[in-house]
């Protein structure tokens, strides 16, 4: 009986970093499925195969086959901060026309 090879996580792509920073700071997220619906929740943890999304007032996460995700986009929580620019030290450069 064959073995089918083992899938490994390649921690060298952005993208699989960025999720797990979002893993490590429980990060809100909204991830997209192809019918267009969309699941809003936090990873608590990924494979090659799948995502463990663990939604708001839900103790077990939802499986999720990363080939059937659209899209994953960070919630923005402001906490009572306004987004914007830090202002900078340095001085404006002069505009060229």
């Amino acid at each position: 009986m064959a073995s089918s090879p083992l899938l490994e996580m390649n921690t060298n792509l952005p993208g699989v970093r960025l999720l797990q920073q979002w893993i490590r700071e429980k990060q809100e997220l909204r991830i997209q499925l192809p019918d267009g619906s969309a699941l809003e929740g936090y990873l608590q943890w990924q494979d090659p195969e799948f995502l463990a999304l663990i939604a708001e007032g839900k103790e077990l996460p939802e499986l999720l086959s990363r080939n059937h995700v659209v899209r994953i986009t960070a919630i923005n929580q402001n906490d009572g901060l306004e987004q914007g620019t830090i202002p900078s030290s340095r001085p404006c450069l002069p505009q060229t026309n």
